[in-house]
């Protein structure tokens, strides 16, 4: 069946408690953008939602994709306080997974099987699914299709950013097998991608439950800010030359783990039909030193969410 539509979400901790001591400014603003972007993909009533993520199990031990075969998957957005709160599990239809496995390798494109009773999940799962956690809530819940997108041995952003442009070819390719295996299926579908912008922004924050860790050696760039500016100039208009040319000469330098999925993103309302889905930029900011971006593309035409409107809470002295 054709696609509903797609959404971009972050995923660092940071965007999930905006009332955090010393949470940085954006925080709030992107944090209210997905909860918005929540609400529509709720009021699609999708029955399958594909979840594409940077850093999924496989991640880092193989460069091809991951698709999760178990029949669950549970995890939390970190094992330390103040984030180690946010837990929860999902259904996976392994049946429509291992399909898709089946196709891929029909099509030439090897994979990493992730198999058992259930599988982890970490914050670049949990973060986008505790927004959406409102769609176990709907008549009939969707289950999920989840998939850890292909990258470099190592999986991290700069290990996969260092690539990304001489890859755009191959990850457009995997995004054409997923539009095709999606409309295939008897099922109303949705993708969601997990992933942030730039992570090489310059920032006065000082407090480290905001910052990167040091040993991920993350550099600072004056190409952050004008990748993260093209990202949201590509998702207010699918013009793909902002995308696959504009800001993949800038990806390296940059750093971002959402990179390689926007290019699957790209091929897949490409292959629908760009002109049938209406673009929404939520919310984006830039909260500390990493880019966020909350976004959908939607065959309904309608505004998503028209009474949203960024305004600062008033909170009681």
């Amino acid at each position: 069946m054709p696609l509903l539509g797609c959404a971009i979400l972050p995923h660092n901790q940071m965007v999930l408690d905006p009332t955090i001591d010393g949470a940085p400014e954006g925080i709030l603003e992107v944090h209210e953008g997905c909860k918005a972007v929540a609400q529509v993909i709720a009021s699609w009533e999708p029955e399958i939602v594909c979840m594409l993520t940077p850093h999924g199990i496989s991640a880092g031990k193989s460069p091809r994709p991951g698709i999760y075969l178990t029949p669950s998957a549970t995890g939390n957005a970190a094992a330390e306080p103040p984030y180690n709160n946010y837990e929860l599990a999902i259904q996976i239809d392994s049946q429509i997974s291992e399909g898709f496995l089946n196709h891929l390798g029909n099509n030439g494109v090897a994979c990493v099987k992730i198999t058992g009773s259930e599988s982890p999940l970490a914050a670049s799962e949990i973060v986008p699914l505790w927004f959406l956690r409102s769609l176990q809530l709907l008549r009939k819940a969707p289950k999920y299709m989840l998939v850890s997108l292909p990258t470099p041995i190592g999986g991290t952003s700069i290990i996969r950013s260092e690539t990304s442009k001489d890859r755009v070819p191959d990850l457009y390719q995997f995004g054409t097998h997923l539009q095709k295996y999606l409309a295939y299926l008897p099922l109303k579908s949705a993708i969601i991608l997990s992933g942030d912008l730039s992570h090489t922004h310059a920032t006065s924050c000082k407090t480290p439950l905001f910052l990167p860790n040091p040993a991920w050696k993350l550099p600072i760039s004056d190409a952050a800010a004008v990748f993260d500016a093209i990202v949201e100039k590509w998702a207010s208009t699918l013009n793909s030359d902002f995308l696959l040319r504009d800001a993949a000469a800038l990806v390296k330098k940059a750093v971002s783990c959402a990179f390689d999925g926007l290019v699957v993103i790209q091929a897949v309302l490409d292959k629908e039909g760009v002109a049938k889905f209406s673009k929404h930029v939520i919310a984006r900011h830039r909260p500390s030193y990493v880019g966020m971006l909350a976004c959908i593309f939607q065959v309904d035409r309608r505004v998503p969410y028209p009474d949203f409107t960024y305004t600062p809470p008033q909170y009681i002295e």
